[in-house]
């Protein structure tokens, strides 16, 4: 069945109806925006695959993905018996949408890009909520600071680490791997950068092994719309779909949006604790407590209004705003905190809040360093650094005590002293 659409950016709109029970509708724009994917792709810009895949959620599912060249698109959504539940085509162009009339209940995996190149695709799984975010009996841990988009490096450094192989399957076994957040702006392979965490996840889970991702300060801006040091590739992203890039990571409307907001920003393994910037006292004894309320607070429509002036206060109430705001952005919160880093006076500060928390060591990311440092007789580990995504942590447990190292791009393992 076709009809004519009055918006004349819409060159076709078509429903399919399928076993009575899933439709599909296929979008096609007409290429206005070719030029400008052209002059992005020409400043050394790759926008294919999953760099540019973006999944709204709010009523079924909208696929978005830019294709090489102008070519016909093609996609097909898969059960996790490998059957097809639906396929289709948008029309020629470098910009596809495709929406779905259905919801992420079971294992899917989505396959898409062009009747003219070779396919991709993703694994989706339904959203997962764990509130448990303290963890026992790991005897290796692998950890890296801020990535900021820069995917080729990330990829280097977990291959010369002997995490992944070429083929960017999990071949760590059973050792864990920590992300301490800030995967977002700066660079410009962030999205590229996102699919690939979420689908290690589920790798490193056959496995044996477990990645964890902890919330940082540039996932709590991208979702709050401060988009101060976003990268140009980035930007681009969002302006070929016509979309505010905080849009793409919105937490109930996103599926990678989704994903991140039901991440920590606090986790404890074994005697090893991890946030974003550095803890001095969350404010209650229970780590999971804190998590909950930080996912609580995110799922909060006042959380998307937190970088406004003021708030409407025919809406929200301004007190909740305003306690809100203080919890995600004030200078010593687990997402900002410095002071460990950029001072070597605060061993009784430190001391304490391990001792409130049960453990021995504290990692953070945050404050750029030159290297991997270990401070504080090893109470501290730093793992943010001047150039991103080129070193990482390595501790090796043995006896409920550590051996640290760090393992750089090349490959190379230097014991921390």
């Amino acid at each position: 069945m076709f009809r004519k659409i009055k918006n004349t950016k819409l060159k076709a709109f078509v429903i399919f109806n399928l076993l009575s029970v899933v439709s599909i509708i296929t979008i096609s724009f007409i290429p206005t925006n070719n030029d400008y994917i052209n002059n992005t792709t020409n400043n050394g810009y790759e926008f294919f695959g999953t760099n540019s895949l973006f999944i709204e959620t709010d009523k079924g599912l909208k696929f978005h993905w830019i294709t090489n060249d102008n070519a016909i698109g093609d996609y097909e959504l898969i059960n996790s018996d490998k059957s097809v539940i639906l396929k289709g085509n948008t029309a020629s162009s470098r910009r596809h949408t495709a929406f779905i009339d259905h919801n992420i209940e079971e294992n899917l995996i989505f396959r898409f890009g062009s009747l003219n190149e070779s396919k991709y695709e993703v694994k989706l799984r339904p959203k997962l909520v764990n509130h448990n975010a303290i963890f026992k009996n790991v005897d290796s841990l692998f950890v890296v600071g801020d990535v900021h988009g820069r995917y080729d490096e990330l990829i280097n450094l977990l291959e010369k680490s002997n995490i992944i192989n070429k083929e960017l399957d999990w071949v760590g076994g059973k050792s864990n791997l920590v992300f301490l957040g800030d995967l977002f702006d700066r660079g410009n392979n962030v999205t590229k950068v996102l699919w690939f965490i979420y689908e290690l996840e589920e790798k490193a889970k056959k496995a044996g092994g477990k990645v964890h991702l902890v919330l940082g300060n540039h996932e709590i801006m991208t979702m709050t719309k401060d988009l101060r040091y976003l990268g140009k590739k980035e930007a681009a992203i969002a302006r070929v779909y016509g979309l505010e890039y905080n849009y793409m990571y919105h937490p109930n409307k996103s599926f990678l949006g989704s994903w991140l907001s039901s991440k920590p920003s606090v986790i404890k393994i074994d005697d090893a604790l991890f946030a974003h910037g550095g803890i001095i006292d969350i404010g209650i004894n229970s780590i999971n407590d804190f998590n909950k309320t930080v996912k609580t607070y995110i799922q909060d429509p006042i959380f998307l209004e937190l970088m406004k002036d003021k708030i409407d206060s025919s809406k929200y109430d301004p007190q909740i705003w305003e306690n809100m705001k203080y919890f995600f952005y004030n200078e010593n919160n687990p997402f900002w905190y410095r002071g460990y880093v950029t001072s070597d006076t605060l061993s009784k500060q430190l001391n304490a809040m391990l001792r409130k928390y049960e453990s021995k060591t504290h990692i953070v990311a945050h404050t750029p360093l030159k290297t991997i440092t270990k401070k504080y007789n090893g109470k501290l580990y730093t793992t943010d650094l001047n150039e991103a995504a080129t070193q990482l942590l390595l501790l090796v447990r043995k006896k409920r005590k550590y051996s640290s190292f760090k393992i750089d791009s090349s490959g190379a393992i230097t014991k921390l002293n």
